[in-house]
């Protein structure tokens, strides 16, 4: 890659945002960050109660390689429109359907984390041709209540997320950091995006 300008530089670190409606028949709108490239285009799908910018730093890697890449906050996350019913794997799969549509996004790699993965593992099953690739990051279901002596009760409990409401964003990153010592800075940063202040 040449030297680049300083507005070629700022399109790869920084991303364009932009506001998608993925069907006419319905008023919601996904947030989508946007790295422009010429290359093969990348769709980036987050897990649940993440958003687009777990993939920051890969986005940015990828469009430095000349890729078109879209990080996509999925309904109700995010930036996104946040409906109050709707998030079925029809939904969310017609969604990203709907995306690769409106922005005229052809043969894609789709890559999802986590349950973003599992969106990814949907879309691909409805729409076989539509993608390039598909790309599995901690993606996959768990049977949970297969195991013995397991009830929707106890997973409720297993799962649910610490209560961090009021904690300053200070302890919280440290506390982040703790975990995982060896992120960068920025790693830590994406993390905190996930969080919403109350």
């Amino acid at each position: 890659m040449g030297d680049l300008t300083a507005a070629e530089h700022s399109w790869l670190t920084t991303p364009h945002e932009r506001w998608v409606q993925p069907s006419p028949a319905d008023a919601m709108r996904l947030h989508v960050l946007e790295w422009p490239g010429a290359g093969r285009p990348f769709v980036l799908l987050h897990g649940l109660a993440s958003n687009a910018t777990t993939w920051s730093a890969v986005a940015r890697e990828l469009a430095a390689r000349g890729h078109r890449v879209l990080a996509v906050d999925q309904r109700g996350h995010g930036r996104s429109d946040k409906p109050d019913s709707g998030y079925g794997f029809d939904a969310v799969v017609a969604d990203l359907a709907g995306l690769l549509d409106t922005l005229e996004v052809d043969a894609p790699v789709v890559a999802g984390q986590s349950w973003g993965g599992n969106v990814v593992l949907a879309f691909g099953a409805t729409h076989p041709r539509r993608a390039h690739r598909l790309v599995f990051v901690d993606g996959g279901f768990l049977d949970l209540q297969s195991r013995p002596g397991v009830s929707w009760d106890r997973i409720a409990v297993d799962l649910r997320p610490p209560d961090l409401t009021g904690m300053p964003r200070a302890l919280l990153a440290e506390r982040i950091h703790s975990f995982h010592p060896e992120w960068p800075e920025e790693g830590i940063e994406a993390t905190l995006a996930n969080f919403e202040a109350l």
